[in-house]
């Protein structure tokens, strides 16, 4: 190993002479480097030096629940609840974890607090139209008691009628109304006797009604006897029949006239008695629900339903066999008979009791039937029952009059939930629907209750990508939900936001029953809130990770059985949960160190660049260095992208090498085309590539190979450039910093190792302690470059040279004056080339002339 990198290290020497020896301006790499800027261990991070005021007493003191520094979702809350208009409905926005709950829910308790409370809700029987049973508005508190109230008085009707009916005083009217009626009778048949004895007739009641037998010589005949008359004995008695069925015609009339008198007298006794029964029952309801009308109209409609159906609380002689049965309607659906009282029951569908102010509903599963309500129903052989008292109330009946909080993704996930509750807030009236009927193959009719006017605020919470398209892609969104809370997912670090950590981690520390804080575990935790947002001048507002370093920094202060958590508690919290999900990322330092991952970190080599890129794993992001390579050769003009050939590359690397080719054509295409055929790869990358940040290293790369000049490998490179060659900031600079350094320790430090960063992404760096300690012991370097050529002398150790607007050319001796050339050769090789072809197809033929007489002579001699 050692004879291989003192041959690999003299070829490189080799190589760097060489140069040197081509280009005069040339400075060595060690005097180029030293000539940059350098970052030092406090420029990579930034220490919390703040002094909380008296922790320990903000310790004692009570907990504080106040929303830090979210002054514009703030703002937009209160605007959304203060404004009771349709369509005003809050969408509130912003990274998970931020608190957007927590702060919904601490708003609507302060705002529900000065609400009236919403009244109870009930459903009833309706005596017009069973199928489609009646909502009923109540006060607040009222619908239980009318519930119960409206059981006690089917119960004491039950009793009171039954003693009514069964008492002396009535049954001894209806013993005189029928003996009156059946004396009448008894007359009218004894005046039928006798005008039909007068025709020798006799008269006999039967159950088919009034029979006429004839009489002879004081005798009935029977049938036997009036068979063996004559024929004219037969004529003769059926002529007197026939005068004597007028008679009894006019008999059954008069009979049933009676029968009706009586039966209505009897009614008229039954229903003055219920009457009275039953009026006496309600004088307490109509004292107590005099100023509710609709309660009123009710229980008139009640009234007069229990009058028509008195025989309902009737013994009834022949009851047994119908008993329970159901009546059968024509779809599948059948109203229980099972109660015979059930017309005068009380469904309550919502009671507002126990709710002080507003109702406030956060509902966590919103399926269809948990936020609309539903209408349940038995299975009895084979057939669906149902009735009133089986329709249940949703989220938003129980959040009527008040505040309905919901999660964006679960109402989109869930089946049919979104197109309703569009329609519901729209027409601010809620129906209970059986869902299955609109799957259902065949057509069923069920019941339909009658919807409840709804006036709810919808508070709904989700992240800014769902909010952008509900309102790209639905027109009725912006209608709906007319203010947006947006949450910011960071905020300044200054005296008064950290001052706002302290009271947080106070507060934390008396809910959650934690240890304690000393000010270097403050300080540590407000400096990972900077390492979250990858910013030293500002701090993270998802507080719901701030909450569980608490918690974990805790758990590893009780381990070391102190009393107070200190910063190594809370680094060692922060190093454990890294850990917990650093698996991938241990399986590919292991393939480094195996090698099976190809990267060189202390050699110089040509057409090799060691690029920095983010694996990003959702709940952990690490950098690795990527081996980029570039090969030059004759062929068409341009740069080949491999990825975008594979169809690894995405829409923004491929933005990147446009840019890159439009620099490269601006400043060595300046006359005339420059003939560039390159192509670059990113090596044993089989997961695709994306983003801009290798735009800088990509350009070192081309140019360097060009130029053939080595690049140092021990230098990664991460930026994006514009097409005027100035860097730009790029994302997840520490990660990237921390994977390199990671690379370079596992092959081992040489102390000209580090990595080249935009200017702007200093102000981002939040490096972990191991890459300080080395910053610090100049083991490892970080280089802040403003331009590509800056980043190009860094790697390669030679000057890259300017361009003299005068002369038309590079800087004399420098390695853009090389690559100028060597661009431009082959071209103008080309166009002599071509020249040459051109005069030889142009010139005219000219006709050979014959040898001088001196020569022939001379030839002869």
């Amino acid at each position: 190993m050692k004879n291989n990198k003192k041959t690999e290290a003299s070829l490189t020497q080799n190589i760097l002479t060489k140069r040197e020896k081509e280009f005069p301006v040339a400075q060595k790499l060690q005097k180029t480097t030293l000539r940059f800027r350098r970052l030092n261990s406090d420029e990579v991070y930034r220490f919390c030096d703040f002094q909380s005021t008296a922790p320990e007493k903000k310790a004692k003191s009570e907990p504080n629940y106040d929303i830090i520094s979210q002054v514009r979702a703030v703002r937009a809350i209160n605007l959304g609840l203060g404004i009771q208009k349709p369509g005003y409905n809050i969408y509130v926005a912003g990274v998970q974890g931020t608190g957007k709950t927590s702060v919904i829910r601490s708003f609507l308790k302060k705002t529900a607090a000065h609400c009236p409370t919403p009244g109870d809700w009930i459903y009833v029987y309706n005596f017009k139209n069973p199928e489609s049973p009646h909502a009923m508005e109540l006060k607040t508190g009222i619908a239980k008691r009318f519930k119960k109230q409206m059981d006690e008085l089917v119960e004491q009707l039950t009793v009171e009628l039954v003693d009514a009916f069964q008492s002396e005083e009535y049954e001894t009217n209806v013993n005189s109304t029928v003996n009156v009626s059946n004396e009448k009778k008894a007359k009218l048949f004894s005046e039928l006797e006798k005008t039909a004895k007068i025709k020798n007739f006799g008269v006999k009641s039967t159950r088919m009604g009034i029979v006429t037998v004839p009489i002879i010589e004081g005798k009935p005949l029977s049938e036997k006897d009036y068979s063996e008359l004559s024929d004219e004995q037969k004529e003769k008695i059926e002529g007197e029949r026939n005068l004597l069925e007028p008679e009894v015609l006019d008999f059954a009339r008069k009979v049933r006239s009676i029968e009706n008198d009586t039966k209505n007298k009897l009614e008229e006794l039954q229903s003055e008695l219920g009457d009275y029964v039953v009026s006496q029952a309600l004088i307490p309801f109509l004292k107590e629900y005099e100023v509710q009308k609709n309660v009123l109209e009710y229980l008139e409609d009640v009234k007069k339903h229990l009058l028509e159906n008195l025989n309902e609380f009737l013994p009834d002689e022949e009851e047994g066999e119908g008993e329970g049965e159901e009546i059968s309607t024509p779809s599948s659906y059948h109203l229980k008979k099972g109660d015979p009282h059930l017309p005068y029951r009380i469904n309550v569908f919502v009671d507002n009791t126990e709710v002080e102010g507003a109702p406030i509903i956060i509902e966590n599963n919103p399926t269809f039937y948990n936020l609309f309500g539903k209408i349940e129903k038995n299975i009895e052989y084979g057939v669906y029952t149902t009735d009133f008292k089986m329709i249940k109330a949703g989220s938003l009946a129980r959040a009527n009059g008040g505040y309905l909080v919901l999660n964006a993704l679960d109402i989109l996930r869930a089946p049919q939930v979104w197109d309703t509750l569009k329609r519901v807030v729209k027409n601010q009236k809620l129906f209970i629907e059986d869902l299955g009927e609109q799957y259902s193959i065949l057509a069923t009719s069920g019941l339909r209750p009658e919807p409840i006017p709804l006036n709810v605020k919808i508070i709904l919470i989700g992240s800014d990508w769902i909010y952008r398209m509900l309102y790209q892609h639905d027109e009725d969104f912006n209608k709906i939900f007319k203010i947006k809370a947006d949450f910011d997912a960071q905020m300044d670090r200054s005296n008064k936001t950290m001052e706002d950590y302290v009271e947080f981690i106070s507060t934390r520390t008396k809910v959650e029953n934690l240890l304690p804080f000393d000010d270097t575990g403050i300080a540590a935790i407000i400096e990972f809130g900077s390492r979250i947002v990858d910013d030293q001048d500002k701090l993270t507002t998802r507080f719901s990770l701030i909450k569980d370093i608490t918690i974990e920094a805790d758990f590893m202060a009780k381990e070391r059985k102190t009393k107070k958590v200190s910063r190594s508690d809370v680094e060692k919290a922060i190093e454990e949960r890294y850990m917990r999900s650093a698996a991938i990322e241990d399986h590919i330092i292991e393939m480094l160190k195996r090698k099976d991952i190809i990267i060189s970190t202390s050699s110089r080599r040509v057409g090799e660049i060691n690029g920095l890129a983010v694996y990003s794993l959702g709940d952990l992001s690490f950098g690795v260095p990527t081996r980029i390579t570039c090969r030059t050769y004759k062929g068409k003009p341009g740069i080949l992208n491999i990825e975008r050939e594979a169809s690894l590359s995405g829409k923004l690397h491929n933005k990147g090498v446009s840019i890159l080719t439009s620099w490269l054509n601006a400043t060595f295409a300046k006359k005339s085309p420059a003939n560039i055929s390159a192509t670059i790869c990113f090596e044993q990358n089989y997961n695709g590539v994306d983003g801009d940040s290798a735009t800088l290293a990509e350009l070192c790369l081309v140019l360097s190979t060009i130029a053939n000049i080595p690049i140092d490998q021990g230098i990664g490179v991460t930026g994006s450039v514009n097409q005027f060659g100035e860097i730009q900031p790029i994302g997840g600079v520490n990660e990237k910093i921390e994977g390199f350094f990671k690379t370079c320790n596992l092959q081992g430090l040489n102390g000209r190792q580090g990595c080249i960063i935009p200017v702007q992404n200093v102000k981002h760096l939040m490096l972990n302690r191991e890459v300080r300690e080395a910053i610090e012991k100049n083991e490892f370097h970080i280089w802040p470059v403003s331009r590509a050529e800056e980043a190009f002398e860094l790697l390669t150790g030679f000057h890259a040279g300017n361009w003299d607007d005068k002369k038309s050319c590079f800087e004399k001796g420098s390695v853009f004056e090389k690559i100028y050339k060597t661009l431009h050769l082959k071209i103008d090789n080309k166009e002599k080339k071509a020249k040459i072809a051109h005069k030889k197809l142009t010139k005219p033929k000219s006709t050979r002339k014959s040898p001088s007489p001196v020569r022939k002579k001379s030839t002869k001699k």
